[in-house]
């Protein structure tokens, strides 16, 4: 009978068992002696000690701008709550410009301990790589060396052996050897396991990356909108306290221009009237508690907002595991998924969402029952203006917005429009544009209501 198949022949049966297997572990000492490790332990070091300096660096230059910023925020959020002037209007638009500089500036440092981080993150590839390499070397080493045994059966060993002590000396130095080339394959199993986590981290840190450079070039738009509305207030009214209140006049006597005007919203692509979009989000409040300004602001793309909004399909931008909820979705509906407008993917990930809301289909689905009780329209559609405003204004609700205090209220539109990265302090200008947007939308309505 053979030990197994996988064992070779010895080159010298009379040469012992124990040996063989000493004198093969001495080689591979020798063998890691000489070999030099893929990098010194000493770069690795100073190169992680470097990078660790350099990101410690950034981040306390990155506090240091996010106390300023607060500080602004704090400030733009006095001078909303007081009576219009010219002077607070000028000084506004100079804090807020002011901020989105800040922020671009932090984001730039952000970016910078992100380059750090995935070079870091490289080198760390880089040596698994090469430990994995290095690792596979020996595993080779020794399954050569049992190949030797493999068509060696239990009776030639025997036969070639003076002693039955050194039968049993040789299957134990096999057993050892055996124990070897399990160790050797568990390491290389770890180091696979460890290089899968670095690069998914190193594909999270790129995306992000370039997450970050398209906040810049939103930020950079918003700089140039505010200094073109301060230009055009200093144009409009010379400097002047009485001309500005006289144009804040003429602003307000306008109701009818501002019950008529057009309101956009996000995955339609129409629009309606500002006073019938009031009268539907007014609906949508009074049965959630969330504020009708904040409502509209979030579901229009006035903002800049949402340009890939309903120019997708699902077949190409809906990720496959939304897909079985929206064909669900298509059939209680009785309508065709493959022209039924959704979101296009973008740079920053899949897209796939539907109407007015921007609901993902899953999503929609466990906010459908209550949707329905509320709307009365069984089932409700992703679709339909009505369910679409109720559905935003539930999921406000859920994220605290239905108290109506401005933190909660803000905290509220960022997990709406970032989702589980809303504690992220490079979108923060997210909930300040909603904000912003919203106080704007209630200065409108209050005008509409006191008429």
């Amino acid at each position: 009978m053979c030990i197994s198949k996988q064992f070779v022949s010895f080159e010298n049966p009379s040469r012992t068992r124990k040996n063989v297997f000493s004198s093969f572990f001495c080689g591979l000492i020798v063998f890691c002696l000489l070999v030099p490790p893929f990098v010194s332990y000493s770069a690795g070091e100073n190169n992680e000690e470097g990078a660790e300096n350099l990101r410690a660096g950034l981040n306390a230059q990155i506090e240091q701008l996010n106390s300023e910023i607060e500080k602004y925020r704090e400030s733009i959020k006095q001078i909303q709550g007081q009576a219009k002037s010219f002077e607070g209007e000028i000084g506004l638009l100079d804090k807020q410009i002011r901020t989105f500089e800040l922020e671009i500036k932090r984001i730039q440092l952000i970016v910078g301990s992100l380059e750090s981080d995935i070079s870091a993150v490289e080198l760390g590839i880089d040596g698994l790589e090469q430990q994995a390499e290095d690792e596979k070397v020996i595993l080779g080493a020794l399954i050569r060396e049992m190949y030797k045994y493999d068509e060696t059966s239990f009776l030639e060993i025997m036969l070639v052996k003076d002693k039955l002590s050194d039968f049993f000396s040789e299957l134990e130095s096999l057993e050892n050897l055996q124990v070897e080339i399990r160790k050797s394959l568990d390491k290389i199993s770890i180091f696979k396991g460890q290089l899968n986590t670095k690069i998914d981290d190193l594909g999270e840190k790129k995306n992000e990356m370039i997450a970050l450079r398209a906040v810049q070039e939103t930020q950079k738009y918003s700089i140039e909108k505010k200094k073109k509305e301060r230009k055009d207030l200093l144009d409009e009214t010379k400097g002047q306290e009485y001309l500005y209140q006289r144009l804040v006049k003429n602003k307000q006597a306008d109701i009818n221009t501002i019950r008529s005007q057009l309101y956009i919203l996000q995955g339609m692509g129409g629009s309606l009237k500002f006073e019938n979009a009031l009268n539907i989000a007014e609906f949508a409040s009074a049965v959630t508690g969330v504020r009708p300004a904040l409502l509209l602001a979030l579901l229009s793309k006035e903002s800049g907002w949402g340009a890939n909004v309903g120019t997708g399909t699902w077949r190409t931008d809906m990720k496959a595991n939304q897909h079985s909820a929206y064909l669900a979705i298509c059939e209680k509906l009785q309508l065709n998924p493959d022209l039924m407008p959704v979101s296009k993917r973008a740079w920053y990930g899949w897209g796939g969402a539907m109407g007015p809301a921007q609901f993902l289909p899953k999503t929609w689905l466990g906010y459908e029952s209550r949707i329905a009780t509320l709307t009365a329209h069984n089932p409700p559609s992703p679709w339909d203006i009505e369910d679409a405003f109720v559905a935003a204004a539930l999921y406000l609700a859920n994220a605290g917005a239905s108290s109506q205090t401005y933190n909660a209220e803000w905290k509220a539109a960022m997990i709406y429009l970032a989702g589980g990265n809303w504690q992220k302090s490079y979108l923060r200008f997210y909930g300040d544009n909603a904000m912003d947007l919203a106080a704007t939308l209630q200065e409108q309505i209050n005008l509409i209501k006191s008429r």
